[in-house]
């Protein structure tokens, strides 16, 4: 990073005000990203989630724009336990930015994890910037640039930015606090998009939430990109978060909030079937 004395105050500085003056929640994380690949800057930076004991994982939000059509959770999945920096993260519940040259060998660059991730989104040099998250889980910015490497420069601005982006989720809990129920049919969400949007929020896989529907991954997904639509938004954490905003799901009681929507979602699918008439219980 090239930059005037002070200039990487002065954008940390505008991050900040960015943040806090954004009236909508929902454009908070991907107007992060946006801004880390101009300031640093990098080629795309992406938002994980992990669930490490489970090896599973979700990008949750990204920056360019094509990343939303890249196979990142397929890369997530298939090799995040070999991936130097997360792996360091998980093993060390370390807080400090670093890139990837500080923890990587000659086994990551000649391994399958980093031709996989550089044939298919052009991922090369990375930086991460590790976020607060629960026990067992890696919340992590990943930052990539193409063959130049990242300096002390850039490690600094990094530490300063990763000890801002932990005070989004507090401040856009602060934005949504008191928001009531919603009502999903205002924004023409059907029952079953709503079981599918709670099963999200859950943090559930397509493949888990088909199961727990009883319907197949690519019928989850279509269901997904409708509340996409109807949202107005374009990642899972976009949609999180505006559904939270909505008050379409709440994020207290996840497991009494799930399993009432799915009894309504079966309920509806049943009415469906049978001419408008629900099933006799009992």
């Amino acid at each position: 990073m090239t930059d005037r004395p002070g200039g990487d105050a002065k954008k940390i500085h505008d991050l900040a005000l960015e943040i806090i003056t954004e009236k909508q929640p929902v454009r908070v994380w991907p107007l992060l990203m946006q801004r880390l690949t101009a300031d640093l800057p990098c080629d795309l930076a992406v938002l994980v989630d992990l669930d490490w004991d489970a090896g599973t994982g979700h990008a949750l939000t990204g920056a360019p724009d094509w990343l939303y059509e890249a196979p990142l959770d397929a890369l997530i999945h298939a090799h995040m336990r070999s991936h130097p920096l997360l792996r360091h993260y998980a093993h060390t519940r370390d807080m400090t930015p670093l890139s990837m040259d500080e923890v990587a060998d000659d086994r990551w660059w000649k391994g399958e994890g980093y031709r996989a991730g550089k044939d298919a989104i052009g991922i090369d040099r990375q930086l991460a910037l590790p976020l607060s998250a629960g026990p067992g889980r890696i919340r992590s910015v990943i930052m990539s640039r193409s063959g130049l490497g990242f300096s002390d420069r850039d490690l600094e601005y990094a530490a300063l930015a990763r000890s801002l982006l932990d005070t989004v989720e507090a401040h856009e809990a602060a934005v949504i606090t008191g928001t009531g129920p919603g009502d999903p049919a205002e924004h023409k969400i059907t029952p079953r998009e709503l079981a599918v949007l709670t099963l999200l929020c859950d943090g559930l896989t397509a493949r888990a939430i088909g199961t727990r529907l009883t319907i197949t991954p690519s019928t989850v997904s279509k269901h997904t990109e409708n509340i996409y639509r109807k949202l107005g938004v374009r990642d899972r954490i976009s949609a999180l978060r505006k559904a939270h905003s909505l008050g379409l799901v709440r994020p207290d009681q996840p497991a009494a909030r799930t399993a009432a929507v799915l009894r309504s979602s079966t309920l509806a699918q049943a009415s469906e079937g049978s001419g408008g008439q629900l099933p006799s219980v009992g």
